[in-house]
């Protein structure tokens, strides 16, 4: 089993190492272009980026990810769509919302848990520089 992801609660800034996605099956949903080239400095992580469109249990069941990265909001959805989504789905791994600077990440946090629950969520912001 993989260590735990220790992108700490209260962590609003992305930090690749931060992260230890070392060894982990990743999942990007419709990355933006900043999120894949922050991932490039991880080694033996195994990422697949794949449209929300792609997303299916079929699709779940042959990654097996570790972890779920999804933009905070793509042109069609946003963080809460795709959260049900994978709750429909059974997914119960991490999920990682990343968005440029928020004002207050603690709402919109507390708007996703309302779906998510328990489970381990994030939003993870992608400085300005990165884009």
């Amino acid at each position: 089993m993989p260590p735990p992801i220790d992108a700490p609660k209260g962590s609003k800034r992305l930090e690749t190492a931060g992260l230890s996605l070392t060894g982990r099956r990743i999942l990007v949903v419709d990355p933006s272009q900043s999120l894949p080239r922050a991932l490039r400095g991880v080694q033996g992580a195994n990422v697949t980026i794949a449209r929300l469109s792609m997303i299916d249990a079929e699709l779940m069941a042959r990654i097996a990810p570790d972890v779920v990265l999804s933009p905070l909001f793509s042109p069609g959805h946003d963080i809460l769509d795709f959260a049900r989504l994978l709750d429909r789905l059974g997914y119960k791994g991490p999920l990682r919302a990343y968005s440029p600077p928020l004002p207050n990440t603690s709402i919109v946090c507390a708007e996703v848990r309302q779906i998510w629950g328990p489970r381990d969520f994030d939003i993870l912001e992608v400085p300005p520089a990165w884009n």
